[in-house]
């Protein structure tokens, strides 16, 4: 009788701490009273600007190091080359000088990019939300411009939660992997930005990417979906 009657509430408690986890998962953080109030926001490699007005993507002020680095080792090649002319056999000096001519100006439009390129512009008075298309992870490419009344969604997703296969369900990751994807009227999905953080502070990423998300929504006036674990 006592081993029965200590058993029954630990159970009980048991299955009260599992109610309450499954509640917590499901509930929005708390909203922001002013969604579109001038701040700055950083996520993963990506720091957002966001404006009452215009809302700015940007790679990080660290970008810069290894397009820097590209620069600077063009450079010193060059001036090698220059110094040097006669020490080298003709076929290397040819090979050096091709490598110098392609990595300068990759080099110096990643640069160009790192301090003043934006991947994502939403505007308010254009009306729509700029993609830019980037090659090899550079600020060379097209630009997409998606108007607004395009967007069906913002979806705040975990990647990193349990999903579940015919194979039996993928346990969840170590870290939380929030991410904001713009879907688009046809179902194209944009990545707007991520942030990943150990699973047992997980609220503290769906906090970050959920703020950005509501100003997205406070500007585009597209809905929110998610959190989806």
């Amino acid at each position: 009788m006592t081993t029965e009657s200590t058993e029954s509430p630990q159970l009980g408690e048991l299955d009260d701490i599992l109610d309450v986890t499954e509640e917590r998962q499901l509930e929005r953080p708390d909203a922001v009273d002013e969604p579109l109030a001038a701040r700055t926001l950083f996520l993963h490699r990506r720091v957002v600007t966001i404006k009452p007005d215009r809302i700015e993507v940007r790679p990080p002020k660290s970008a810069v190091v290894v397009p820097l680095f590209g620069v600077a080792l063009t450079a010193g090649l060059l001036a090698l080359l220059a110094t040097s002319v006669d020490s080298f056999p003709f076929w290397l000096m040819g090979i050096l000088l091709l490598f110098a001519v392609v990595l300068l100006p990759l080099s110096g439009l990643s640069l160009v990019y790192a301090l003043m390129g934006a991947n994502i512009v939403a505007d308010r008075g254009g009306q729509n939300v700029s993609m830019k298309q980037r090659f090899l992870g550079l600020g060379i490419g097209t630009n997409e411009l998606i108007p607004f009344w395009k967007i069906r969604e913002l979806l705040v997703e975990d990647e990193g939660r349990e999903i579940a296969r015919a194979g039996g369900a993928l346990p969840a990751e170590e870290f939380a992997q929030w991410q904001l994807v713009l879907v688009k009227k046809s179902g194209t999905r944009h990545i707007i930005g991520s942030v990943s953080t150990p699973r047992q502070h997980e609220e503290e990423g769906l906090q970050q990417i959920f703020e950005v998300a509501e100003a997205f929504s406070a500007l585009t006036e597209a809905p929110i979906r998610g959190p989806i674990w």
